[in-house]
């Protein structure tokens, strides 16, 4: 299958989660509706996905008189393709808890033990997992950093773009005193966020940048 255009994914991405929503296939007059586009263009756009392997169409028979409709639903090929597309519930499930255990790094912001928190972060199971708790453990190597007397400018009132602010961990190294083969670790591990990060939608982007900054504001006083 040749790789999706960025209009096709973002229309698939949003598909996905209109589907987890009403859990049953859609007709495009309904997505139309939800997506805010026209029913000629939620149509014309789920045919196309239809013939890259995405969606499938059925035929539901009306409860009384009239022709068969036509509803959408994806396909498990869809399902792997935004396997890292994040179901609300879960992230909600997730940001508690990792907050929960935030609590307590206030009083213990040891440079060994947050490599160790960086380098055990799950890369297997569900992708926002793995990826809130690097973006929390990267947000907390910058309150380290600035209670080490480092000039960082933090962004406010923006997104962060995590990505980029990835690299500053190498800084963990020095400071922990690292081994080689943790140092290595560390590095796949970055190598991995940055992946992830790349191939995020928007709003599950916009997620973890959220999260991000509601760590730092609740981590200003270690500054």
């Amino acid at each position: 299958m040749s790789a999706l255009t960025r209009r096709q994914r973002e229309f698939l991405v949003a598909f996905m989660r209109l589907y987890r929503q009403w859990r049953r296939p859609l007709h495009y007059g309904v997505v139309a509706r939800a997506l805010r586009v026209g029913r000629a263009t939620a149509y014309e756009m789920l045919a196309l996905l239809e013939q890259l392997g995405l969606v499938e169409r059925r035929y539901e028979s009306p409860d009384g008189p009239g022709r068969p409709r036509v509803v959408f639903r994806p396909t498990a090929q869809a399902r792997q393709i935004l396997s890292g597309v994040w179901d609300a519930a879960m992230w909600q499930s997730i940001q508690i808890r990792l907050l929960q255990e935030l609590k307590g790094w206030q009083t213990r912001l040891d440079p060994s033990a947050l490599l160790q928190w960086l380098i055990s972060s799950p890369r297997e199971g569900p992708v926002a997992e793995g990826m809130a708790r690097m973006a929390a453990g990267l947000m907390l190597v910058l309150r380290l950093l600035q209670r080490k007397g480092e000039m960082l400018w933090i962004p406010r009132g923006r997104s962060l773009d995590l990505g980029a602010l990835a690299g500053l961990s190498a800084a963990l190294v020095a400071m922990s005193r690292a081994k080689p083969h943790q140092v290595r670790s560390l590095i796949g591990q970055i190598r991995w966020f940055q992946e992830q990060w790349d191939r995020l939608d928007p709003l599950d982007r916009h997620r973890l940048s959220q999260l991000a900054a509601r760590i730092l504001r609740e981590t200003e006083s270690m500054g």
